[in-house]
């Protein structure tokens, strides 16, 4: 398709797409593809109020910052992450809000991989120039998102994946430990994946990184991928701790 020549009336253009979209699957029957399935008309008109806000310009719209952090403290709190040093000042825990998994797995990754190599240069004796040149790893379950692979291929990590075990559909510990190596950044446990829901138990895969790490002087850790169960996850009866309670996470 090309530029057209002409413009168009913002009705022409509205009807335009809404014939497109009625080709498109019926929302409220979409129960695999994570997006709203049904919206109040005030959270549309909320969401129409984002689309004049430029969140990058803190001068211009601190208000929407402050709506940022509120609901970044929200989440923190709700997922028992401890206060950082400068709360006090800052009034803010450490974090961004993300326009969806993808950025937010390339932004975890991102950080395992910048405090590995940090840790990787100093135990070699390496510059910043010389630990550039390593490949790191990182482990995670077959079940993984898609988005990961965007990590893998933009971020130079390589992935090594842990088939879930045939009875839980969840990852085991055991066998997370014989994919671990001096260059692996972190591992990814999955809370809720995306074919039947299951839980990866990060309580034991913590333990086992507990011992590990404290046996090679590696210093592993974990990313909760929590795009699905981050909100339910807390509301369960007799959950373990799987957030930020735990030391390695």
């Amino acid at each position: 398709m090309d530029m057209p020549d002409e413009g168009s009336s913002p009705v022409h253009c509205y009807r335009t797409l809404s014939d497109f979209h009625e080709l498109d699957c019926r929302e409220r029957l979409n129960v695999a593809s994570y997006n709203n399935v049904h919206l109040e008309d005030e959270e549309r008109k909320a969401a129409n109020l984002g689309m004049t806000v430029d969140l990058a310009d803190r001068a211009a719209y601190p208000q929407a910052v402050k709506v940022h952090n509120a609901v970044l403290s929200m989440i923190a709190k709700l997922w028992n992450c401890p206060k950082p040093a400068d709360f006090d000042e800052r009034g803010a825990f450490a974090g961004a809000g993300t326009v969806g998994g993808t950025e937010a797995c390339v932004l975890a990754g991102l950080c395992l991989k910048l405090r590995w190599r940090q840790w990787y240069a100093k135990k070699h004796g390496l510059t910043q120039e010389q630990v550039r040149g390593v490949c790191p790893n990182l482990v995670l379950s077959t079940c993984y998102h898609e988005a990961w692979e965007k990590l893998f291929r933009y971020m130079d990590v390589q992935p090594r994946f842990v088939a879930p075990s045939k009875d839980t559909f969840a990852l085991t510990a055991d066998d997370v430990r014989h994919r671990i190596d001096e260059r692996t950044i972190g591992v990814v446990c999955i809370l809720g994946n995306h074919y039947g829901g299951q839980y990866d138990p990060v309580w034991d895969v913590d333990a086992m990184l507990a011992a590990l790490n404290e046996e090679r002087g590696w210093q592993v850790g974990i990313h909760v991928d929590a795009s699905l169960g981050g909100f339910v996850a807390p509301f369960q009866d007799g959950m373990p701790a799987w957030d930020f309670r735990l030391p390695r996470v």
